[in-house]
């Protein structure tokens, strides 16, 4: 007998965190904590929505999705994950590339709208033809033979961290809202030095929603001078992969490599606590990023994105601009 899909119900809560913790490729982005942060910063305009696919030979799969009205609740989108991040199935059962082709089809079928960015972890989403993808890539550490062969293996990295601990600086995880609050005024002193060449720009509520969350699997890492904040990286943690998402640092304490130390430090956890891979996140196609990230050894993994739009949504946007150039 031919594999098939028997099932797709709405996934619950318990079934998404304990798959989640279970799956050797998933990411923090694929968790319901990440899908109910954006939720609350959203006032609910995303909301999880979660699917379990469910396949002929017992196999189950969870399609980590959250989701969007607009046009007045007459589309629907899809988000496989949040401000772009890795998105894509998880499951704890052993997955075939049959498995996956039939994935692929019901996303293209029944979901019609979806932004989705291919979860570089897991290596068998890579094996089935997936159209209109736009190529990008992340850059990461694996993990292996320990972090002394690992620092020795990266000696600038090293004495530029060396450096910033000889100027006093100092790494902590963040451990009140204050200090969330004073990294937010560092991000902000960062966000007028980039100017128009930054690749997003959050307010305050959002990280004051992360902070809020009180999530064991969210560390804001700290970088003090002089009991000054100079520096921070905000990481999320999964099963095997933490990944650096967002960081700051203010411009008049570079001389002292604050950042170099607080990877250098975080890298070092990451090895002590027994984790595969250190994820620098995409780069925003921003060269000297994907540079300081290569310095500290990290290696480029695809992970492209795809956009679908069925042929309503296309001519409702069509509309909609139509109409907002008529009343301009």
């Amino acid at each position: 007998m031919s594999l098939s899909i028997t099932n797709v119900r709405q996934a619950g809560s318990i079934e998404w965190d304990t798959i989640l913790k279970e799956c050797d490729y998933a990411t923090f982005f694929q968790s319901r904590e990440w899908a109910e942060i954006w939720s609350i910063y959203t006032n609910r305009c995303m909301q999880p929505d979660p699917k379990m696919v469910l396949f002929s030979d017992g196999k189950k799969v969870l399609l980590p999705f959250s989701s969007q009205k607009s046009f007045k609740g007459l589309i629907k989108k899809y988000i496989s994950s949040p401000a772009g991040t890795f998105g894509g199935w998880l499951s704890t059962d052993n997955i075939k590339i049959e498995h996956a082709v039939l994935l692929v089809k019901y996303i293209k079928k029944r979901i019609g709208n979806l932004q989705w960015r291919l979860n570089p972890y897991d290596e068998l989403v890579f094996k089935v033809q997936i159209k209109n993808l736009k190529n990008d890539e992340t850059h990461a550490i694996k993990l292996i033979n320990g972090f002394d062969e690992w620092a020795k293996g990266h000696s600038s990295a090293a004495r530029k961290a060396r450096k910033a601990c000889k100027a006093g600086v100092e790494i902590k995880g963040a451990s009140s809202q204050e200090e969330w609050r004073e990294y937010y005024e560092v991000y902000e002193e960062s966000l007028k030095r980039w100017g128009d060449k930054a690749s997003s720009s959050y307010p305050f509520e959002l990280f004051n929603t992360i902070y809020n969350s009180r999530s064991p699997n969210i560390q804001l890492w700290l970088a003090f001078h002089d009991n000054k904040i100079v520096a921070g990286a905000l990481c999320f943690y999964a099963k095997k992969h933490v990944v650096y998402w967002h960081g700051a640092a203010l411009s008049q304490y570079f001389n002292i490599r604050p950042v170099n130390l607080l990877m250098y430090e975080i890298i070092k956890n990451a090895f002590e606590k027994n984790y595969e891979w250190y994820d620098f996140n995409p780069s925003g196609k921003h060269q000297g990023v994907k540079a300081f990230k290569i310095s500290f050894g990290a290696e480029a993994l695809d992970s492209p994105e795809v956009y679908t739009e069925t042929n309503c949504t296309k001519l409702f946007t069509k509309v909609a601009r139509v109409i907002q150039r008529v009343e301009l």
